[in-house]
């Protein structure tokens, strides 16, 4: 089951990256560097467990950034070819 939904999620991201193009990607990237800003900001308020957490969430979401950025690139190269 577990299988089909990642196939089913992997199918759905395609078929978005296909008709939005571009803009599919810089709107996920905007909203994990919304939301990483959101989280460094929030630091200042946060208890010293929660920091840790902080961190690690902000982490995930460079990681998550990282890898938007990638596949933009790598859309645009195609495209790039293409035309």
């Amino acid at each position: 089951m577990i299988v089909e939904i990642l196939q089913g999620a992997r199918r759905l991201d395609l078929a978005l990256a296909r008709k939005f193009g571009p803009a599919y990607h810089a709107v996920l990237g905007i909203g994990l560097i919304t939301e990483i800003v959101r989280r460094l900001h929030e630091f200042g308020h946060l208890p010293a467990t929660g920091v840790i957490r902080g961190i690690l969430a902000v982490a995930l979401f460079g990681v998550l950034l990282l890898h938007q950025i990638g596949e933009l690139a790598e859309h645009l190269n195609r495209r790039r070819i293409s035309h």
